[in-house]
């Protein structure tokens, strides 16, 4: 995140950390959540990770929730509009990707695997890459 807002990109940013720990004190969850504004831009970002220790009494943490979803801010009056959502929020559906009209009304849904999920920085960019193809 620094280095988006070091290049410009992001204004501001307001993402924490939580994690879950079980009665015994070990850690059981993480969750990332929050908002990162860019100029026009507004990225949602919601991850809920499990943890467990492998043999070598390790963290491995694995991602089983996704959701990074950009819209548009509101500006002089106009609603805020849909840009473009990865997320595994429909149950069975899986992985997929979003992707919106100019009116921020849904054109397609299409499946995804997790090597083709962005990472948050990449997601930013791409946010960004759409919201000024689409003035």
């Amino acid at each position: 995140m620094e280095r988006l807002r070091a290049e410009g990109m992001v204004t501001r940013s307001f993402l924490t950390f939580s994690e879950s720990g079980s009665r015994d004190g070990n850690l059981v969850a993480v969750q990332l959540a929050g908002i990162v504004v860019c100029h026009q831009v507004i990225i949602r970002i919601d991850k809920k990770m499990a943890v467990r220790r492998d043999r070598q009494n390790r963290y491995q943490v694995r991602t089983q929730y996704y959701q990074y979803h950009a819209m548009v801010a509101r500006r002089n009056g106009q609603p805020r509009r849909n840009l473009i959502r990865f997320d595994n929020a429909h149950g069975e559906d899986g992985l997929h990707c979003h992707r919106f009209d100019a009116i921020g009304s849904e054109v397609s849904r299409v499946p995804i695997s997790l090597e083709h999920l962005p990472t948050l920085d990449e997601f930013v960019r791409l946010a960004v890459a759409i919201a000024e193809g689409s003035r």
